[in-house]
């Protein structure tokens, strides 16, 4: 059975998801939640916080649903592939993405821009950890993580997102290929490799 703040945090998240940062209320998330607007008020201050918990939480679990992907023995490039295939399909998984992004569009809400930025920061920031740990085992090239961590996320999600908008869905095969083709042919350690043949 789910605790009080559990239970807060699942209604404002479907909140979130359904209205938007603007229109989302606490009278709502408590109609929701099945609870007084007082109880929400014992947890989360006001709507800003119930909003950065969310994002937290959401954070939280696309590094499990990532790290769940990686394979212990696997080619560093093929995990990599495979948790932005994750990070991709998270955010499509939830709701809240898609309607914080409608919102920015429409109304150029500054939370909901801001609470956006933040995962993606928090996503390249992980991808930066991930390309530093390849820089020092020799399995990329040096490079600057940051940047790089940032085309890889922002083309990835274009690769999926926006092609489909116009042309057939790319299959996982070939988002592999041209993963392999435009990053890791150009990011990988030859002299790695070279001493591995």
């Amino acid at each position: 059975m789910m605790d009080l703040r559990e239970k807060i945090a699942t209604a404002a998240k479907q909140a979130f998801s359904e209205f938007g940062y603007k229109a989302t209320t606490m009278d709502q998330v408590a109609r929701l939640a099945g609870i007084s607007k007082g109880a929400i008020y014992i947890h989360f201050p006001s709507k800003e916080a119930l909003f950065g918990n969310m994002l937290q939480e959401l954070i939280t679990h696309l590094r499990e649903a990532v790290e769940a992907e990686l394979r212990p023995n696997a080619d560093f490039f093929d995990n990599l592939e495979r948790g932005l295939r994750r990070v991709v399909a998270f955010r499509q998984e939830h709701a809240v993405f898609a309607k914080l992004a409608q919102e920015v569009r429409q109304f150029g809400t500054e939370p909901a821009r801001a609470g956006l930025r933040h995962v993606e920061h928090s996503i390249v920031d992980y991808l930066k950890g991930y390309l530093e740990r390849g820089i020092a085992e020799g399995d990329v090239k040096p490079c600057d993580p940051e940047l790089v961590a940032f085309v890889l996320m922002r083309t990835y999600t274009t690769l999926v997102n926006d092609w489909a908008d116009t042309h057939e869905p790319l299959s996982n095969e070939n988002l592999i290929l041209l993963f392999h083709q435009l990053f890791a042919d150009g990011l990988r350690n030859s002299s790695k490799v070279a001493k591995t043949e």
